[in-house]
Protein backbone atom coordinates (compact mmCIF):
# COMPACT_ATOMS: atom_id res chain seq x y z
CA UNK A 1 0.00 0.00 0.00
CA UNK A 2 1.71 2.81 -1.46
CA UNK A 3 1.50 5.90 1.54
CA UNK A 4 0.60 9.40 0.24
CA UNK A 5 2.32 12.21 1.32
CA UNK A 6 -0.14 12.83 3.94
CA UNK A 7 0.28 10.20 5.40
CA UNK A 8 3.77 9.53 5.83
CA UNK A 9 3.78 13.34 7.82
CA UNK A 10 1.65 11.27 10.18
CA UNK A 11 3.68 8.50 10.83
CA UNK A 12 6.51 10.47 11.57
CA UNK A 13 5.08 12.51 14.17
CA UNK A 14 3.04 9.73 15.59
CA UNK A 15 5.56 7.82 16.35
CA UNK A 16 7.88 10.05 17.13
CA UNK A 17 5.99 10.95 20.29
CA UNK A 18 7.55 14.31 21.12
CA UNK A 19 6.23 16.92 22.50
CA UNK A 20 7.83 19.13 24.83
CA UNK A 21 5.44 22.12 25.64
CA UNK A 22 6.94 25.09 27.32
CA UNK A 23 5.29 27.19 30.32
CA UNK A 24 3.19 30.16 29.67
CA UNK A 25 2.27 33.30 31.77
CA UNK A 26 0.51 36.27 32.07
CA UNK A 27 -1.22 38.98 33.91
CA UNK A 28 -2.64 39.36 36.66
CA UNK A 29 -3.85 36.01 38.34
CA UNK A 30 -5.43 35.31 41.37
CA UNK A 31 -2.83 33.65 43.53
CA UNK A 32 -2.59 37.38 45.81
CA UNK A 33 -3.44 38.32 48.93
CA UNK A 34 -5.53 41.03 50.14
CA UNK A 35 -4.32 41.99 53.78
CA UNK A 36 -1.10 41.85 55.77
CA UNK A 37 -3.47 39.21 57.88
CA UNK A 38 -5.06 36.86 54.72
CA UNK A 39 -2.45 37.60 52.77
CA UNK A 40 -0.33 34.99 54.52
CA UNK A 41 -3.30 32.55 53.68
CA UNK A 42 -3.65 33.34 50.33
CA UNK A 43 0.02 33.52 49.70
CA UNK A 44 0.54 29.59 51.04
CA UNK A 45 -2.12 28.80 48.95
CA UNK A 46 -0.35 30.64 45.95
CA UNK A 47 2.68 28.86 46.77
CA UNK A 48 1.16 25.46 46.87
CA UNK A 49 -0.30 26.01 42.98
CA UNK A 50 3.21 27.19 41.94
CA UNK A 51 4.76 24.14 42.36
CA UNK A 52 6.23 22.75 39.89
CA UNK A 53 4.84 20.23 37.68
CA UNK A 54 5.61 17.96 35.36
CA UNK A 55 6.10 18.74 31.91
CA UNK A 56 5.65 15.58 29.42
CA UNK A 57 7.48 14.76 26.56
CA UNK A 58 5.40 11.90 25.14
CA UNK A 59 2.45 9.51 26.31
CA UNK A 60 1.03 6.99 24.49
CA UNK A 61 -1.28 3.82 25.22
CA UNK A 62 -1.03 0.29 25.00
CA UNK A 63 -4.70 -1.34 24.20
CA UNK A 64 -4.40 -4.38 26.36
CA UNK A 65 -8.25 -5.73 25.57
CA UNK A 66 -8.80 -7.95 22.10
CA UNK A 67 -10.41 -4.86 20.92
CA UNK A 68 -9.91 -1.07 21.56
CA UNK A 69 -13.65 0.51 22.30
CA UNK A 70 -14.97 3.49 24.48
CA UNK A 71 -13.34 1.61 27.77
CA UNK A 72 -10.20 -0.30 26.75
CA UNK A 73 -8.11 -1.60 29.74
CA UNK A 74 -4.64 -0.11 28.23
CA UNK A 75 -0.94 0.65 29.83
CA UNK A 76 -0.25 4.38 29.81
CA UNK A 77 3.46 5.27 29.53
CA UNK A 78 4.70 8.67 29.70
CA UNK A 79 8.73 10.13 29.25
CA UNK A 80 8.92 13.21 30.62
CA UNK A 81 11.13 16.06 29.07
CA UNK A 82 14.52 16.64 29.24
CA UNK A 83 15.50 18.26 32.74
CA UNK A 84 12.89 16.64 34.22
CA UNK A 85 14.43 13.71 35.17
CA UNK A 86 14.68 12.86 38.71
CA UNK A 87 12.24 15.80 39.91
CA UNK A 88 8.93 13.54 40.44
CA UNK A 89 8.06 10.72 41.56
CA UNK A 90 4.86 10.45 40.02
CA UNK A 91 2.73 11.78 37.14
CA UNK A 92 -1.13 12.26 37.79
CA UNK A 93 -3.56 12.17 34.93
CA UNK A 94 -7.30 13.33 34.10
CA UNK A 95 -9.13 10.48 32.81
CA UNK A 96 -12.10 10.11 30.43
CA UNK A 97 -13.72 8.12 33.57
CA UNK A 98 -13.03 11.01 36.17
CA UNK A 99 -11.10 8.53 37.90
CA UNK A 100 -7.48 9.60 39.07
CA UNK A 101 -4.59 7.65 37.17
CA UNK A 102 -1.34 8.57 39.14
CA UNK A 103 1.64 7.39 36.84
CA UNK A 104 5.16 5.85 38.30
CA UNK A 105 8.68 4.69 37.87
CA UNK A 106 8.48 1.71 40.56
CA UNK A 107 8.98 -1.41 38.51
CA UNK A 108 5.07 -2.06 39.53
CA UNK A 109 1.31 -1.65 38.36
CA UNK A 110 2.64 -2.00 34.86
CA UNK A 111 6.02 -0.02 35.01
CA UNK A 112 8.63 -1.81 32.66
CA UNK A 113 11.33 -0.98 34.87
CA UNK A 114 12.30 0.99 37.91
CA UNK A 115 14.19 4.54 37.37
CA UNK A 116 14.10 4.22 33.51
CA UNK A 117 12.81 7.62 33.39
CA UNK A 118 8.91 6.18 32.33
CA UNK A 119 6.38 6.45 34.10
CA UNK A 120 3.42 4.19 33.79
CA UNK A 121 -0.04 2.83 34.72
CA UNK A 122 -3.01 0.42 34.06
CA UNK A 123 -6.03 2.73 32.96
CA UNK A 124 -9.06 3.39 30.83
CA UNK A 125 -8.50 4.85 27.26
CA UNK A 126 -11.44 5.46 25.20
CA UNK A 127 -10.33 4.30 22.07
CA UNK A 128 -13.61 4.83 20.05
CA UNK A 129 -13.60 8.79 20.37
CA UNK A 130 -9.69 8.58 19.33
CA UNK A 131 -10.80 7.45 16.37
CA UNK A 132 -13.35 9.82 15.79
CA UNK A 133 -10.88 12.96 16.33
CA UNK A 134 -8.91 11.56 14.00
CA UNK A 135 -11.26 11.32 11.56
CA UNK A 136 -11.98 15.45 12.55
CA UNK A 137 -8.38 16.12 12.21
CA UNK A 138 -8.25 14.51 8.46
CA UNK A 139 -11.34 16.49 7.46
CA UNK A 140 -10.41 19.86 8.87
CA UNK A 141 -7.12 18.93 7.02
CA UNK A 142 -8.62 18.11 3.36
CA UNK A 143 -10.45 21.29 3.61
CA UNK A 144 -7.41 23.41 4.46
CA UNK A 145 -4.78 25.48 2.32
CA UNK A 146 -2.16 24.79 4.61
CA UNK A 147 -1.01 22.41 6.71
CA UNK A 148 -2.25 22.34 10.22
CA UNK A 149 0.13 22.29 13.05
CA UNK A 150 -0.15 22.73 16.96
CA UNK A 151 2.29 25.23 18.54
CA UNK A 152 4.11 25.49 21.45
CA UNK A 153 4.60 28.51 23.53
CA UNK A 154 7.12 30.43 25.93
CA UNK A 155 5.51 32.94 28.16
CA UNK A 156 2.93 33.25 24.67
CA UNK A 157 6.42 33.70 22.48
CA UNK A 158 5.91 31.36 19.82
CA UNK A 159 8.58 28.81 20.22
CA UNK A 160 7.55 25.59 17.65
CA UNK A 161 5.52 24.34 15.61
CA UNK A 162 4.36 20.62 14.74
CA UNK A 163 2.50 19.41 11.94
CA UNK A 164 -0.72 18.35 13.04
CA UNK A 165 -2.05 15.32 11.16
CA UNK A 166 -3.93 12.19 11.85
CA UNK A 167 -3.13 8.51 13.02
CA UNK A 168 -4.25 6.02 10.51
CA UNK A 169 -6.60 3.30 11.45
CA UNK A 170 -3.84 0.92 11.05
CA UNK A 171 -1.67 2.62 13.73
CA UNK A 172 -4.63 2.33 15.95
CA UNK A 173 -4.24 -1.57 17.24
CA UNK A 174 -4.09 -3.61 20.05
CA UNK A 175 -0.86 -4.11 21.83
CA UNK A 176 0.75 -1.26 19.94
CA UNK A 177 2.00 1.88 21.19
CA UNK A 178 -0.37 4.40 20.38
CA UNK A 179 0.93 7.89 20.81
CA UNK A 180 -1.47 10.78 22.57
CA UNK A 181 -0.87 13.98 21.76
CA UNK A 182 -2.42 17.15 22.20
CA UNK A 183 -3.79 19.07 18.76
CA UNK A 184 -6.50 21.44 19.39
CA UNK A 185 -8.02 22.92 15.62
CA UNK A 186 -7.69 26.72 15.56
CA UNK A 187 -9.70 26.40 12.36
CA UNK A 188 -12.31 25.06 14.29
CA UNK A 189 -12.92 28.63 16.42
CA UNK A 190 -14.20 31.90 15.45
CA UNK A 191 -12.37 33.62 18.12
CA UNK A 192 -15.43 36.47 18.18
CA UNK A 193 -17.79 33.81 19.25
CA UNK A 194 -16.11 31.43 21.26
CA UNK A 195 -13.11 33.27 23.27
CA UNK A 196 -13.94 37.67 23.05
CA UNK A 197 -17.55 38.63 22.41
CA UNK A 198 -17.71 42.53 21.55
CA UNK A 199 -20.53 42.46 19.52
CA UNK A 200 -23.08 44.85 19.19
CA UNK A 201 -25.50 42.18 18.86
CA UNK A 202 -24.65 40.59 21.98
CA UNK A 203 -23.35 43.65 24.26
CA UNK A 204 -26.60 45.57 23.22
CA UNK A 205 -29.18 42.78 23.64
CA UNK A 206 -32.52 44.24 24.60
CA UNK A 207 -33.58 41.57 26.62
CA UNK A 208 -30.62 40.69 28.56
CA UNK A 209 -28.20 44.22 29.08
CA UNK A 210 -29.26 47.40 29.84
CA UNK A 211 -27.78 50.98 28.30
CA UNK A 212 -27.88 53.68 31.15
CA UNK A 213 -27.64 56.27 28.76
CA UNK A 214 -30.63 55.45 26.46
CA UNK A 215 -32.38 53.26 29.15
CA UNK A 216 -33.21 50.95 26.97
CA UNK A 217 -33.13 46.97 27.65
CA UNK A 218 -34.05 45.32 30.31
CA UNK A 219 -32.06 46.78 33.63
CA UNK A 220 -32.57 43.08 35.64
CA UNK A 221 -30.95 41.22 32.66
CA UNK A 222 -28.92 38.10 32.65
CA UNK A 223 -25.64 40.32 31.47
CA UNK A 224 -26.42 43.60 33.60
CA UNK A 225 -24.17 44.84 36.19
CA UNK A 226 -27.54 44.48 38.57
CA UNK A 227 -27.60 41.08 37.86
CA UNK A 228 -24.39 40.25 38.49
CA UNK A 229 -24.29 41.87 41.75
CA UNK A 230 -27.38 41.10 42.96
CA UNK A 231 -26.27 37.14 42.46
CA UNK A 232 -23.11 38.08 43.95
CA UNK A 233 -24.65 39.38 47.39
CA UNK A 234 -27.12 36.36 47.36
CA UNK A 235 -29.28 37.98 50.18
CA UNK A 236 -26.48 38.49 52.49
CA UNK A 237 -27.25 42.16 52.36
CA UNK A 238 -29.68 43.93 49.92
CA UNK A 239 -27.58 44.14 46.53
CA UNK A 240 -28.12 48.53 47.03
CA UNK A 241 -25.67 48.00 50.00
CA UNK A 242 -23.48 45.47 48.59
CA UNK A 243 -22.90 47.68 45.59
CA UNK A 244 -22.15 50.93 47.29
CA UNK A 245 -19.90 50.08 50.15
CA UNK A 246 -17.43 48.29 47.79
CA UNK A 247 -17.55 51.77 45.25
CA UNK A 248 -17.12 53.52 48.14
CA UNK A 249 -13.73 52.18 48.74
CA UNK A 250 -12.53 54.60 46.67
CA UNK A 251 -13.51 57.45 48.61
CA UNK A 252 -10.95 57.05 51.82
CA UNK A 253 -7.50 56.32 51.47
CA UNK A 254 -6.50 52.88 52.34
CA UNK A 255 -3.18 50.80 53.65
CA UNK A 256 -2.35 48.29 52.43
CA UNK A 257 0.01 46.34 52.66
CA UNK A 258 1.91 48.88 53.79
CA UNK A 259 1.22 51.05 50.90
CA UNK A 260 -0.70 53.61 50.72
CA UNK A 261 -3.93 53.98 47.92
CA UNK A 262 -4.92 57.37 47.65
CA UNK A 263 -8.40 58.31 47.79
CA UNK A 264 -10.23 58.65 43.89
CA UNK A 265 -13.08 61.16 44.85
CA UNK A 266 -14.49 61.34 41.31
CA UNK A 267 -16.30 57.96 42.93
CA UNK A 268 -18.41 60.04 44.31
CA UNK A 269 -18.82 63.24 42.17
CA UNK A 270 -18.60 61.41 38.62
CA UNK A 271 -20.59 58.02 39.66
CA UNK A 272 -22.22 57.60 43.06
CA UNK A 273 -23.80 61.09 43.11
CA UNK A 274 -25.46 61.19 39.96
CA UNK A 275 -26.85 57.04 40.21
CA UNK A 276 -30.70 57.64 41.43
CA UNK A 277 -32.11 56.40 44.78
CA UNK A 278 -34.97 54.09 46.10
CA UNK A 279 -35.72 55.15 50.08
CA UNK A 280 -32.12 56.28 50.01
CA UNK A 281 -30.59 53.40 48.56
CA UNK A 282 -29.17 53.06 45.18
CA UNK A 283 -31.61 51.75 42.48
CA UNK A 284 -30.03 49.15 41.10
CA UNK A 285 -32.19 49.09 38.07
CA UNK A 286 -30.23 52.47 37.07
CA UNK A 287 -26.85 51.20 37.41
CA UNK A 288 -24.28 53.59 35.30
CA UNK A 289 -22.26 50.52 33.68
CA UNK A 290 -22.55 49.64 29.98
CA UNK A 291 -21.66 45.65 29.05
CA UNK A 292 -18.28 45.60 26.60
CA UNK A 293 -17.61 42.08 26.30
CA UNK A 294 -18.03 38.71 27.77
CA UNK A 295 -14.42 36.70 27.68
CA UNK A 296 -14.44 32.66 28.01
CA UNK A 297 -10.92 32.37 29.73
CA UNK A 298 -10.58 28.58 29.87
CA UNK A 299 -7.42 28.66 29.43
CA UNK A 300 -6.99 29.70 32.72
CA UNK A 301 -7.88 26.14 33.74
CA UNK A 302 -4.72 24.42 32.38
CA UNK A 303 -3.03 21.80 34.13
CA UNK A 304 -2.94 18.69 36.14
CA UNK A 305 -3.71 20.04 39.58
CA UNK A 306 -7.09 20.30 41.62
CA UNK A 307 -9.19 23.12 40.90
CA UNK A 308 -8.77 25.48 43.81
CA UNK A 309 -10.11 28.47 45.54
CA UNK A 310 -8.37 30.92 43.01
CA UNK A 311 -9.55 28.54 39.97
CA UNK A 312 -6.42 26.62 39.23
CA UNK A 313 -5.98 23.36 37.89
CA UNK A 314 -6.68 21.06 34.93
CA UNK A 315 -9.75 19.41 36.24
CA UNK A 316 -11.15 23.17 35.88
CA UNK A 317 -12.93 25.38 33.40
CA UNK A 318 -11.34 28.46 33.77
CA UNK A 319 -12.49 31.78 34.38
CA UNK A 320 -15.68 33.71 32.68
CA UNK A 321 -15.55 37.31 32.55
CA UNK A 322 -17.92 40.03 31.84
CA UNK A 323 -16.46 43.70 31.26
CA UNK A 324 -18.47 46.77 32.16
CA UNK A 325 -17.74 50.27 31.12
CA UNK A 326 -18.76 53.45 33.46
CA UNK A 327 -21.12 56.01 32.12
CA UNK A 328 -21.05 59.59 33.52
CA UNK A 329 -24.43 61.09 33.89
CA UNK A 330 -22.91 64.51 34.93
CA UNK A 331 -21.78 65.49 31.14
CA UNK A 332 -21.99 63.88 27.45
CA UNK A 333 -23.56 60.38 28.58
CA UNK A 334 -21.19 58.41 27.09
CA UNK A 335 -18.95 54.74 28.42
CA UNK A 336 -15.75 56.05 30.05
CA UNK A 337 -12.43 54.90 30.81
CA UNK A 338 -13.29 53.11 34.49
CA UNK A 339 -13.50 49.31 33.13
CA UNK A 340 -15.01 46.70 35.59
CA UNK A 341 -13.72 43.09 34.89
CA UNK A 342 -16.16 40.52 36.94
CA UNK A 343 -13.99 37.38 36.86
CA UNK A 344 -16.04 33.88 37.78
CA UNK A 345 -14.35 30.72 38.27
CA UNK A 346 -16.18 28.51 36.79
CA UNK A 347 -17.52 25.60 39.25
CA UNK A 348 -16.71 22.49 37.03
CA UNK A 349 -15.16 20.10 39.15
CA UNK A 350 -13.89 17.00 36.94
CA UNK A 351 -12.05 17.11 33.25
CA UNK A 352 -15.85 15.50 31.94
CA UNK A 353 -17.92 18.41 33.24
CA UNK A 354 -14.90 20.94 31.38
CA UNK A 355 -14.65 19.14 28.32
CA UNK A 356 -18.45 19.63 28.15
CA UNK A 357 -18.15 23.54 28.87
CA UNK A 358 -15.73 23.33 26.02
CA UNK A 359 -17.94 21.76 23.86
CA UNK A 360 -20.66 24.21 24.55
CA UNK A 361 -17.87 27.41 23.80
CA UNK A 362 -17.00 25.71 20.92
CA UNK A 363 -20.85 25.24 19.53
CA UNK A 364 -20.99 28.86 19.46
CA UNK A 365 -18.47 29.02 16.55
CA UNK A 366 -20.58 26.89 14.63
CA UNK A 367 -21.70 27.88 11.38
CA UNK A 368 -25.83 27.06 12.49
CA UNK A 369 -25.53 30.28 15.17
CA UNK A 370 -25.25 33.94 13.75
CA UNK A 371 -23.74 35.90 16.04
CA UNK A 372 -25.29 37.81 17.72
CA UNK A 373 -28.89 36.32 17.16
CA UNK A 374 -31.69 35.23 19.34
CA UNK A 375 -30.24 31.55 19.09
CA UNK A 376 -26.40 32.45 19.87
CA UNK A 377 -27.88 34.31 22.48
CA UNK A 378 -29.52 31.82 24.12
CA UNK A 379 -27.07 29.15 23.94
CA UNK A 380 -24.83 32.34 25.46
CA UNK A 381 -26.87 33.08 28.41
CA UNK A 382 -27.33 29.19 28.87
CA UNK A 383 -23.20 29.16 29.35
CA UNK A 384 -22.90 32.69 32.02
CA UNK A 385 -26.16 31.35 33.79
CA UNK A 386 -24.24 28.32 35.10
CA UNK A 387 -21.48 30.37 36.44
CA UNK A 388 -22.91 33.43 37.78
CA UNK A 389 -26.19 32.84 39.38
CA UNK A 390 -26.33 32.36 43.08
CA UNK A 391 -24.64 29.76 44.80
CA UNK A 392 -22.93 28.45 41.67
CA UNK A 393 -19.71 27.29 43.98
CA UNK A 394 -21.43 26.89 47.56
CA UNK A 395 -17.89 26.34 49.49
CA UNK A 396 -17.02 29.98 48.27
CA UNK A 397 -17.90 33.30 50.17
CA UNK A 398 -21.50 33.96 49.68
CA UNK A 399 -22.17 31.00 47.51
CA UNK A 400 -20.66 33.31 44.44
CA UNK A 401 -18.15 31.88 41.61
CA UNK A 402 -16.30 35.18 41.30
CA UNK A 403 -12.60 34.52 41.62
CA UNK A 404 -12.12 38.33 41.83
CA UNK A 405 -13.36 41.96 40.62
CA UNK A 406 -10.34 43.85 38.54
CA UNK A 407 -10.71 47.55 37.43
CA UNK A 408 -8.79 49.83 35.32
CA UNK A 409 -9.53 53.51 35.61
CA UNK A 410 -8.84 56.68 34.10
CA UNK A 411 -11.82 58.65 34.44
CA UNK A 412 -11.84 59.03 38.51
CA UNK A 413 -8.35 60.24 38.49
CA UNK A 414 -5.06 60.74 36.67
CA UNK A 415 -2.89 58.33 35.77
CA UNK A 416 -4.20 55.14 34.77
CA UNK A 417 -4.49 52.89 37.93
CA UNK A 418 -4.91 49.41 38.63
CA UNK A 419 -7.27 47.72 41.67
CA UNK A 420 -8.41 44.32 43.05
CA UNK A 421 -11.28 43.50 44.88
CA UNK A 422 -12.02 40.23 46.56
CA UNK A 423 -13.90 38.28 49.86
CA UNK A 424 -12.21 38.11 52.30
CA UNK A 425 -13.66 34.95 54.52
CA UNK A 426 -11.06 36.24 57.42
CA UNK A 427 -12.03 39.70 58.27
CA UNK A 428 -15.15 41.33 60.20
CA UNK A 429 -17.24 41.68 56.94
CA UNK A 430 -16.72 38.06 54.55
CA UNK A 431 -19.63 39.04 52.83
CA UNK A 432 -18.51 41.98 51.60
CA UNK A 433 -15.60 42.61 48.79
CA UNK A 434 -12.40 44.15 50.33
CA UNK A 435 -9.48 45.78 48.68
CA UNK A 436 -6.58 44.22 48.45
CA UNK A 437 -3.02 43.34 46.43
CA UNK A 438 -2.78 43.32 43.09
CA UNK A 439 -1.42 40.04 41.65
CA UNK A 440 2.29 39.56 40.85
CA UNK A 441 2.79 43.38 40.71
CA UNK A 442 5.19 44.94 43.48
CA UNK A 443 4.87 48.32 44.83
CA UNK A 444 5.11 51.14 42.10
CA UNK A 445 8.17 52.72 43.72
CA UNK A 446 10.23 49.31 43.61
CA UNK A 447 10.79 49.67 39.81
CA UNK A 448 14.27 50.96 38.90
CA UNK A 449 15.93 49.64 42.75
CA UNK A 450 18.12 47.42 43.92
CA UNK A 451 15.94 45.58 45.55
CA UNK A 452 13.82 44.96 42.34
CA UNK A 453 17.12 43.34 41.12
CA UNK A 454 17.97 41.37 44.11
CA UNK A 455 14.58 39.59 44.15
CA UNK A 456 14.91 38.83 40.15
CA UNK A 457 18.35 37.33 40.90
CA UNK A 458 17.12 35.38 43.96
CA UNK A 459 14.51 33.59 41.79
CA UNK A 460 15.96 33.37 38.04
CA UNK A 461 15.27 29.86 37.93
CA UNK A 462 11.80 29.95 39.30
CA UNK A 463 10.50 32.67 37.47
CA UNK A 464 12.24 30.98 34.26
CA UNK A 465 9.99 27.69 35.26
CA UNK A 466 6.71 29.58 35.73
CA UNK A 467 6.48 28.52 39.57
CA UNK A 468 7.24 31.88 41.38
CA UNK A 469 4.80 33.90 43.47
CA UNK A 470 5.49 37.68 44.57
CA UNK A 471 5.88 37.44 48.24
CA UNK A 472 3.92 40.39 50.52
CA UNK A 473 7.69 41.46 52.12
CA UNK A 474 10.93 40.87 50.80
CA UNK A 475 13.67 41.93 52.65
CA UNK A 476 11.71 42.88 55.33
CA UNK A 477 9.98 45.45 53.81
CA UNK A 478 6.72 45.38 52.19
CA UNK A 479 7.18 44.46 48.13
CA UNK A 480 3.75 42.75 46.76
CA UNK A 481 2.01 46.24 45.33
CA UNK A 482 -1.78 47.36 45.94
CA UNK A 483 -2.91 50.11 43.07
CA UNK A 484 -0.11 49.70 40.68
CA UNK A 485 -0.36 53.11 38.11
CA UNK A 486 0.58 53.38 34.20
CA UNK A 487 1.75 56.99 34.03
CA UNK A 488 3.05 56.57 30.28
CA UNK A 489 2.30 52.72 29.18
CA UNK A 490 5.12 53.44 25.91
CA UNK A 491 7.29 53.18 29.14
CA UNK A 492 5.79 50.86 31.94
CA UNK A 493 8.08 47.91 32.56
CA UNK A 494 9.70 46.80 35.27
CA UNK A 495 13.77 46.88 35.09
CA UNK A 496 16.84 47.64 36.96
CA UNK A 497 20.27 47.83 36.62
CA UNK A 498 21.76 44.48 37.94
CA UNK A 499 19.30 41.99 36.81
CA UNK A 500 21.80 39.18 35.55
CA UNK A 501 18.78 37.49 33.68
CA UNK A 502 16.73 39.49 30.93
CA UNK A 503 14.45 36.70 30.12
CA UNK A 504 13.52 36.17 33.92
CA UNK A 505 13.15 40.07 33.73
CA UNK A 506 10.65 40.00 30.80
CA UNK A 507 8.49 37.62 32.18
CA UNK A 508 8.60 38.85 35.44
CA UNK A 509 7.56 42.28 34.12
CA UNK A 510 5.09 40.44 31.45
CA UNK A 511 3.29 39.14 34.53
CA UNK A 512 2.85 41.95 36.16
CA UNK A 513 -0.05 43.98 36.01
CA UNK A 514 1.38 47.26 34.79
CA UNK A 515 3.27 46.48 32.56
CA UNK A 516 1.04 43.59 30.86
CA UNK A 517 -0.76 47.01 30.39
CA UNK A 518 2.03 49.05 29.11
CA UNK A 519 5.65 47.98 27.14
CA UNK A 520 5.62 44.14 27.43
CA UNK A 521 2.75 44.20 25.09
CA UNK A 522 2.73 47.29 23.60
CA UNK A 523 -0.57 48.11 25.02
CA UNK A 524 -2.01 51.88 25.29
CA UNK A 525 -2.89 50.51 29.19
CA UNK A 526 -6.58 48.86 27.88
CA UNK A 527 -6.75 45.37 26.30
CA UNK A 528 -10.49 45.99 25.90
CA UNK A 529 -11.50 49.84 26.14
CA UNK A 530 -14.51 51.26 26.66
CA UNK A 531 -15.88 50.43 23.36
CA UNK A 532 -15.10 47.01 22.95
CA UNK A 533 -11.55 47.78 20.82
CA UNK A 534 -9.02 45.42 21.50
CA UNK A 535 -5.53 45.78 22.14
CA UNK A 536 -2.92 44.94 19.81
CA UNK A 537 -2.04 42.38 21.88
CA UNK A 538 -5.52 40.65 21.26
CA UNK A 539 -6.65 41.89 18.31
CA UNK A 540 -3.74 40.42 16.10
CA UNK A 541 -5.68 37.05 16.19
CA UNK A 542 -9.12 37.36 16.16
CA UNK A 543 -9.67 37.17 12.35
CA UNK A 544 -6.96 34.66 11.86
CA UNK A 545 -5.49 33.05 14.84
CA UNK A 546 -1.83 32.58 13.05
CA UNK A 547 -1.39 36.25 13.07
CA UNK A 548 1.31 37.08 15.09
CA UNK A 549 1.84 40.19 17.44
CA UNK A 550 5.48 41.28 17.45
CA UNK A 551 6.78 43.14 20.43
CA UNK A 552 10.40 44.06 20.75
CA UNK A 553 11.99 43.70 24.18
CA UNK A 554 12.40 46.93 25.92
CA UNK A 555 15.78 46.49 27.24
CA UNK A 556 17.47 44.85 24.37
CA UNK A 557 15.30 44.95 21.26
CA UNK A 558 14.22 40.90 20.87
CA UNK A 559 11.40 40.65 18.79
CA UNK A 560 8.92 37.96 20.71
CA UNK A 561 5.87 37.28 18.33
CA UNK A 562 3.35 36.72 20.79
CA UNK A 563 0.01 34.53 19.28
CA UNK A 564 -2.07 34.75 22.70
CA UNK A 565 -5.97 34.31 20.53
CA UNK A 566 -4.05 31.13 18.85
CA UNK A 567 -2.81 29.87 22.16
CA UNK A 568 -6.50 30.17 23.61
CA UNK A 569 -8.13 28.86 20.47
CA UNK A 570 -6.20 25.54 20.05
CA UNK A 571 -7.11 24.80 23.94
CA UNK A 572 -10.55 25.49 23.71
CA UNK A 573 -10.85 23.12 20.76
CA UNK A 574 -8.31 20.25 22.54
CA UNK A 575 -10.17 20.50 25.04
CA UNK A 576 -13.60 20.17 23.71
CA UNK A 577 -12.32 17.42 21.44
CA UNK A 578 -9.56 15.36 22.67
CA UNK A 579 -9.16 12.39 25.79
CA UNK A 580 -8.72 14.30 29.08
CA UNK A 581 -5.74 12.00 29.44
CA UNK A 582 -4.14 14.71 26.89
CA UNK A 583 -4.54 17.71 29.56
CA UNK A 584 -0.91 16.43 31.07
CA UNK A 585 0.65 18.32 28.43
CA UNK A 586 -0.82 21.44 29.65
CA UNK A 587 1.26 24.27 30.72
CA UNK A 588 -0.50 25.79 33.71
CA UNK A 589 -0.57 29.84 33.51
CA UNK A 590 0.58 31.38 36.61
CA UNK A 591 -1.21 35.02 36.05
CA UNK A 592 -2.97 35.27 33.16
CA UNK A 593 -4.18 38.45 31.87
Amino acid sequence: MTSSPKRTLALKWACSGVLALSLQLGCAGPEDELSPAPAVEHQEQAAEEAKPTPRVESLEAIGLDNELSANTRSLLRVRLAKGQEGLFREVPLSSDTDKPIVLRDEGTEGDEKAGDGIFSAIGSVDFDSLRKEQERIARFQEEATEPLTWATFDNRALVSERVLSPLTPEFIRPGVPVPLNPGGITLAVKPAASLIITHTGVVNDPTRTYNPCTNAGNPAGPWTFNHLMTQMANGTVPPAVFTEQWLKLWTVNQSINGWTVPARTGMLTQILNSWPRVNGQLDMTKAPFKLVAIVNRLDLGKGTGPAGYGGRGGNNGGELRFVFAAVNRTGTCTAQPFLIIFEYGVPKSVCSEVRTWAQQWLNLSSSSLVLGSAAYNAALTNLTQQVVVANAAPAKPNGSAINQIRTNDFMLASPWELREFRFDPTSANPNLLKEGTVALTPGDALNNTATLANFINANTAAILANTYTVPTAFASAPFLGANPKVPTPASTWWKASGIANNQARHQFSLNSCNSCHGRETLTNFTHINQAGGLSGFLAAGMTNPNTPFNVSDPFNGTVRPFFEIRDRAQHLDSVANQSCLVRVFDSPLLSPH
